[in-house]
């Protein structure tokens, strides 16, 4: 059975089990012939996802309610790391003396700048004691590179992934807030999830949940065999070898979930969230609808 699985963005570590599943041959030897598609824009895999194009795609679980669609299914997170926005010391001062910020995405549109600047608000309120004006912070639409993008001076980024975006600042020397659920109050919804058009799951039951099985294997493989998935990972992405790569890689290793499940209750919180700051009005039954159980 072949499976086009589209990425949220381009081939990372963080879709590691999928590299190690194929470079391992697990896929093959469940007769899956998986094919990973790098998409042009973040949201490419759900609009193919939803017209039936292609069967699975990865993204965070925040766009399963902002792209909420009946035609789409959710397996579970695989991978999940603290995340949220990246701010930096100067961005923190101009908003103490009053002045506007510019915070750098790939994607900006009403609702998740209204999710960032509810992260900027609350954790300003918690850790500094001063209010924000949305009037103040500006989310300007550029793409994933968020370091680099604080490095022309951008004031912060959103949304990061400690285990990617972290490691890079420690790695160029760079002092920076991480505003997530650790250190502001929100539930954490820096993750992905494995999403799957409806139909094709309905049609596919049994080998969906092979494809299941063999990422979870992977991910208990490259847990338990971190050296040889890091040759795996730079063997087939051909991204260059560097400490940077290494130290993301590993520190990747740590996210992944080998009993991943396709819950609701796993999730509710952050749909709670996102109603509680009016993103949306998505009903909980209808959430439900979205996972097996």
């Amino acid at each position: 059975m072949k499976i086009d699985l589209a990425l949220e963005w381009f081939l990372n570590p963080d879709h590691l089990p999928f590299i190690v599943g194929l470079k391992k041959g697990f896929f093959q030897r469940e007769g899956i012939e998986l094919n990973i598609i790098q998409p042009d824009e973040h949201y490419d895999g759900f609009e193919a996802l939803k017209k039936g194009d292609i069967q699975m795609a990865t993204n965070e679980p925040l766009h399963l309610i902002e792209q909420f669609d009946k035609s789409m299914l959710s397996l579970g997170s695989f991978f999940t790391t603290r995340g949220g926005v990246l701010l930096t010391e100067n961005g923190l001062q101009k908003l103490k003396n009053g002045e506007n910020i510019e915070i750098s995405s790939p994607v900006s549109n009403k609702t998740t700048n209204t999710i960032g600047f509810e992260l900027i608000k609350r954790y300003c309120e918690k850790s500094a004691n001063i209010e924000v004006k949305e009037s103040q912070v500006k989310f300007v639409a550029t793409d994933f590179y968020h370091i680099k993008n604080i490095q022309k001076g951008f004031d912060g980024a959103w949304l990061f992934f400690y285990n990617f975006e972290g490691v890079e600042a420690k790695h160029n020397s760079l002092d920076l807030i991480y505003i997530d659920s650790t250190t502001a109050d929100f539930p954490n919804f820096s993750a992905l999830d494995i999403f799957i058009n409806r139909d094709f799951y309905s049609e596919n039951i049994e080998d969906v949940k092979k494809f299941v099985d063999v990422v979870k294997e992977s991910i208990k493989f490259i847990k338990n065999n971190l050296s040889e998935s890091m040759d795996l990972y730079f063997s087939y992405s051909e991204e260059e070898r560097s400490s940077l790569g290494e130290d993301i890689v590993t520190e990747t290793a740590k996210c992944f979930d080998d009993n991943f499940t396709s819950d609701h209750k796993k999730q509710i919180d952050v749909l709670n969230f996102f109603k509680d700051i009016k993103v949306t009005d998505l009903e909980l039954n209808e959430f439900k609808e979205a996972f097996l159980k």
